[in-house]
């Protein structure tokens, strides 16, 4: 057990590469739409050997609806991260909300999977909401955004909270892991392109909607690597973990990914730590370790 804790640590470590990560891309004309959809698919091209060499098959007849309405999931939670940001809400707050996920975490945790809600537990989340709270310091920004803007980064916590419980329920069910981060990103890549249209409709923006492959050979080396690193390897260990770790206290330790995309951007875009970012940081760690200690 203790050695599934370190490996969801370290996909959390991971995924919160996937932030700055997706600053780089930006700063290099990707739409937000692009980074969305091209990386669901380099993640499950990289699935492929895998599933060729094993034999396997990821989407049978038996859990296709599951997969259907996991990647679902999947490509809402995609569009409604950014949809705060496309409402004009400021980053701080977007991220405020979308990191709520261990408080619905834990509850639909006990409603869907029959995980206790013990003391120790509202404890960690209680203490890793504060941790965001300082990390992000909200009360540093003079306009909260539009209420589409907050609606949208609310509902992002939701689907992310969903991503991890129907992501325990993978584990639930012994499935291999290549197949389930291979029929996920499978479909919700199918989701986002069938959703497009409706997107393009309703946002007029190249900066955000554009769908194009039309970049240099090296751009798509560096999507590639990142994928890879970020998408890839983080989702494999995830996946391979949870099926031991309870989705609620797996939601605590995926804070780490804001602390970890704070550092690496103050290294790759040399945004500075603040004391705020140390205690936030610390805060979440403790929830991290009353978390793995019950």
């Amino acid at each position: 057990m203790k050695k599934d804790y370190w490996t969801i640590i370290i996909s959390a470590i991971f995924f919160g590469l996937i932030i700055p990560g997706g600053q780089f891309f930006s700063n290099l004309g990707f739409s937000l739409y692009e980074i969305s959809v091209y990386s669901l698919l380099f993640l499950f091209v990289f699935t492929l050997p895998i599933i060729v060499i094993k034999k396997t098959i990821p989407i049978r007849r038996d859990n296709l609806l599951f997969f259907v309405l996991y990647g679902l999931i999947g490509a809402l939670l995609q569009l409604t991260q950014y949809g705060g940001v496309i409402f004009g809400t400021p980053v701080a707050i977007v991220a405020l909300l979308l990191y709520t996920q261990p408080i619905w975490t834990t509850f639909f945790g006990r409603i869907l999977l029959n995980e206790k809600i013990t003391k120790m537990k509202l404890l960690a989340v209680m203490i890793a909401f504060l941790g965001v709270v300082f990390l992000l310091s909200p009360w540093n920004i003079s306009n909260v955004g539009s209420t589409k803007g907050l609606i949208s980064s609310l509902l992002a916590g939701i689907f992310l909270s969903l991503w991890v419980i129907f992501a325990r329920k993978t584990g639930i069910n012994k499935d291999y892991y290549i197949n389930t981060v291979s029929a996920y990103s499978f479909i919700s890549f199918v989701w986002l392109i069938l959703l497009f249209p409706v997107i393009k409709f309703f946002y007029q923006n190249e900066y955000l909607t554009r769908l194009s492959y039309n970049f240099p050979i090296s751009y798509w080396t560096y999507f590639g690597l990142f994928c890879l690193i970020a998408a890839f390897l983080p989702n494999s260990l995830f996946y391979k973990a949870i099926e031991k770790v309870e989705a609620s206290k797996a939601g605590i330790i995926l804070l780490l990914e804001p602390v970890v995309a704070s550092i690496v951007a103050m290294i790759v875009f040399s945004q500075y730590l603040n004391s705020s970012i140390f205690v936030g940081g610390g805060l979440i760690l403790i929830s991290n370790y009353l978390a793995i200690k019950e």
